[in-house]
């Protein structure tokens, strides 16, 4: 049984440029750092993280991998995960998600990420709100398993909850 968190980043400024170069907000920044701390007082342990390459989500990376004690060689930022749809972040899971990491985390971004956790553990989420996170235990040995595992949304935290 592996676990797999799903983050969504955190509060960026409105679009004045190109959105992938939008930065996070005051509130977005103090947000995932308190998520990342009530992650942390959870007992998480994230072992690899996948995020997004957009400007917003590399930052709320930056910010969870600091405060969770995550190296940046486990950290990876991919093309693939800039505003994907489910199958976009299903595949990068499981091309990149390998077998050692027993827990990992995706950084995205939504529709793609609520309607990712919906899809594959069948529950009703309206909305994963920015700095938001869902996590799920999901049964297999390697990620690239992803598909054909059994998935079972166990916990959902957001600023709300501070």
């Amino acid at each position: 049984m592996k676990t797999l968190i799903i983050i969504r980043h955190s509060k960026a400024e409105k679009g004045s440029g190109r959105d992938i170069d939008r930065h996070l907000t005051e509130t977005g920044h103090r947000d995932a750092i308190q998520v990342a701390e009530l992650l942390k007082s959870k007992g998480y342990e994230i072992d690899k993280i996948l995020s997004s390459n957009s400007e917003r989500t590399k930052r709320t990376t930056q910010l969870f991998s600091g405060v969770l004690g995550i190296d940046n060689d486990a950290v990876f930022f991919f093309e693939s995960l800039y505003l994907a749809d489910v199958l976009g972040i299903s595949e990068t899971i499981e091309l990149y998600g390998g077998s050692k990491a027993n827990t990992l985390a995706v950084v995205g971004h939504n529709p793609g990420v609520t309607n990712f956790v919906t899809d594959l553990t069948h529950t009703s989420i309206d909305n994963i709100p920015t700095s938001g996170v869902a996590v799920m235990e999901v049964d297999l040995e390697d990620w690239a398993q992803l598909g054909s595992a059994g998935k079972k949304l166990v916990a959902t935290f957001s600023p709300k909850d501070l």
